[in-house]
């Protein structure tokens, strides 16, 4: 017996490895793996041909100038934007009684305002005993004259000299 107990353990050695690991090959394999797709390499676009003008797109738009194209077609503006017109007869409604001319009338908030020109110089001027905005305004008008009312839809103010109203005086 002793003959078969070895021959039963060579056996073994040399048959049950490779069974073993045929189960092992065979078990581990049950599903058939799926492959997966590689991201794809962005293919570069080859450049557009460099054109001269802008086509307009076939919905009919126009395209927008170019920065160059604006800043040639204006090319500058005045030195000083505040300064008179060369040229231009000025609008400015003139009173020969004051020396006030009226530029214009505007409502900030609701505090009507009128811009004038005296001899005394120029700001703004509103409804009231002198005529200031605020107490720290300059004083515009000549002494003894007060705004009684400014009307901002037709551009006429009216003055009274020591309380005395005065015609109204408006934008020409």
């Amino acid at each position: 017996m002793t003959v078969s107990v070895t021959w039963w353990k060579q056996a073994a050695k040399h048959w049950l490895a490779p069974v073993a690991v045929l189960v092992v090959v065979g078990g581990c394999g049950g599903e058939t793996p799926t492959t997966t797709a590689l991201p794809s390499v962005p293919v570069k676009p080859e450049p557009l041909p460099e054109t001269s003008a802008v086509q307009a797109p076939p919905i009919g738009l126009t395209p927008l100038p170019s920065a160059e194209e604006v800043q040639q077609a204006a090319p500058g503006g005045r030195a000083d934007p505040f300064a008179p017109l060369v040229g231009v007869e000025a609008t400015d409604a003139q009173d020969p009684t004051t020396g006030l001319a009226l530029t214009g009338v505007l409502l900030v908030g609701d505090q009507k305002r009128a811009i004038v020109t005296t001899p005394n110089g120029s700001g703004v001027i509103c409804v009231g005993a002198d005529g200031r905005c605020g107490a720290d305004a300059p004083l515009l008008l000549p002494t003894g004259w007060s705004v009684l009312s400014i009307d901002v839809a037709s551009g006429c103010i009216r003055f009274a000299l020591n309380d005395e109203p005065q015609d109204l005086f408006c934008i020409a």
